[in-house]
């Protein structure tokens, strides 16, 4: 699956690195976070993990999820969740044309 490439891996951790420079929505959800990352990002293949204009959803492998769990923790973090416990991760991408950004968003299940 595409959310569980190392596109998605180099995007999440440039959030982590760079908060300055992406959009946190506003949480309208207790258990997701949504960024809007500029589309001058180099992501490699991002009409693939970041369609035009069409959400994109995977579910993140149990191994992708094992092996990042601390750069997931970090977006845990941000949520409105009271309780540090999730067992799966869903992953929501876009490239919203118009507004020249990559959207993703992070739903801990």
């Amino acid at each position: 699956m595409a959310s569980n490439s190392d596109s998605i891996y180099n995007v999440l951790t440039f959030v982590q690195r760079h908060p300055d420079r992406v959009v946190f929505k506003p949480r309208q959800y207790a258990n997701s976070v949504t960024v809007g990352i500029p589309d001058s990002v180099k992501v490699s293949n991002p009409e693939i993990y970041f369609p035009s204009d069409r959400l994109s959803v995977n579910l993140l492998a149990d191994s992708f999820v094992g092996e990042n769990g601390d750069l997931l923790n970090h977006f845990y973090e941000l949520t409105k969740q009271s309780k540090p416990d999730y067992s799966e991760v869903w992953v929501t991408t876009s490239h919203l044309k118009h507004q020249n950004l990559y959207l993703l968003d992070l739903s801990f299940e």
